[in-house]
């Protein structure tokens, strides 16, 4: 883990996140002209946001209308739009699935290209290779059948 650095150890201990020890490293890490001046500035700048914060303050003739719209906002239930998003992403995605099954069923509806098998041969030895095309829709399929055991 990165050892922080000297200013940020500063920093820390001006805002009070550095333990025991650290704290005293820091108090005599002071001593030091640079390390004070970083301080002075942190100090001034500190100050300076302190001040610029706006301070927000309700009167008490102004506490009952405060009240009331925070009584409102709690009692008044948020509209949801959870149906449409549900109803628009269930939409969507019956559509993709419309799409997609009409362009396998219509785009795809050209007649298949038939081949014959004139002859089929195999580099493995001890097989039988046989070919068969069915007459019907002209199916062409190639047999490799081991003669010698049941395991190559």
């Amino acid at each position: 883990m990165k050892r922080p650095t000297w200013q940020e150890r500063l920093e820390r201990y001006r805002d009070g996140e550095l333990g025991e020890s650290d704290a005293q490293e820091v108090e005599a890490m002071l001593d030091a002209p640079a390390y004070r001046d970083y301080d002075a500035s942190l100090a001034a700048l500190s100050s300076a946001a302190r001040e610029s914060m706006p301070r927000s303050e309700i009167a008490d003739a102004q506490l009952p209308a405060f009240m009331a719209g925070i009584r409102e906002g709690v009692e008044t239930p948020q509209r949801g739009h959870r149906g449409f998003w549900a109803l628009a992403s269930l939409s969507t995605a019956a559509l993709i699935v419309a799409l997609s099954v009409f362009s396998l069923i219509m785009l795809n509806s050209h007649d298949a290209v038939h081949t014959t098998v004139e002859a089929a041969a195999s580099d493995i030895e001890g097989v039988e290779i046989d070919t068969y095309t069915d007459e019907e829709d002209g199916t062409a399929v190639v047999w490799v059948s081991d003669t010698g055991s049941d395991t190559w």
